[in-house]
């Protein structure tokens, strides 16, 4: 059988997104929601969101899981895409989303404004405490996150505490997916009100040892796997009574 080089797939990529641009057409709906055909959000967002992969673990769960009476708290908010179709159901006040990345705010804001939903939208990073932090950016990819180690420019974003945050808010749902900085984000959490978490893990940055701190923390505050997706990435944590 003849296999499709990686050079082929690009081509073929790279020649829908320039006809879609010709015909003014800039949109790939996927699960309902809008998604922009732009080449600055990177040839493999480009090529997830054309064949309708992009986020699709996570937003399986979330369709299994989320109830229309939930509060929704995501930290990496990203495209817009999660935020918006958990607008949809729960409705715009009540999602809450966070982004440290200001290029991904910006794009989020569009992709929010296309569907319809205005979900509140915060560029800022969660951690222990309040301020004013250096943030690294990449403007040929708006999937970098804190964990770069190099970058071609740093920016300044508001830092938010996380737990004076989930206080402020009381979510019953967390979803979160911000590239291997989960582990820091489990280190210092108080789940508070929170009783479902959906989670994109990335066992390739943070390796078994930190994976297990994870279950850990989580099986210390009450919470069980529900979900394990075969990618052995996405997971739903529910709490359970003790």
């Amino acid at each position: 059988m003849h296999r499709i080089k990686y050079w082929q797939i690009r081509f073929y990529v790279t020649l829908f997104v320039l006809v879609k641009n010709i015909f003014r057409n800039y949109w790939h709906v996927v699960r309902g929601i809008y998604l922009p055909l732009t080449r600055d959000i990177g040839f493999n967002t480009l090529r997830w969101i054309i064949n309708g992969q992009y986020e699709q673990g996570e937003i399986e769960i979330i369709r299994q899981r989320i109830d229309p009476g939930d509060r929704v708290m995501e930290i990496g908010t990203g495209l817009g895409f999660v935020s918006a179709y958990c607008a949809k159901i729960v409705g715009s006040d009540h999602v809450y989303t966070f982004e440290a990345n200001p290029l991904n705010v910006e794009m989020a804001l569009r992709v929010h404004a296309k569907n319809n939903v205005a979900p509140h939208l915060q560029n800022a990073l969660l951690a222990d405490r309040r301020g004013i932090i250096d943030f690294p950016i990449n403007r040929k990819s708006r999937l970098s996150s804190s964990l770069l180690k190099s970058s071609c420019e740093i920016v300044k974003v508001p830092q938010l505490n996380l737990n004076e945050t989930i206080e402020a808010l009381s979510p019953d749902f967390l979803i979160m997916d911000i590239e291997g900085a989960e582990y820091e984000i489990f280190r210092m959490i108080r789940f508070q009100s929170i009783k479902k978490i959906q989670v994109e893990l990335h066992p390739s940055i943070l390796g078994k040892v930190r994976m297990n701190e994870i279950f850990d923390v989580l099986k210390e505050n009450q919470f069980v796997t529900d979900i394990a997706m075969p990618d052995g990435r996405n997971y739903f944590f529910k709490r359970v009574q003790a």
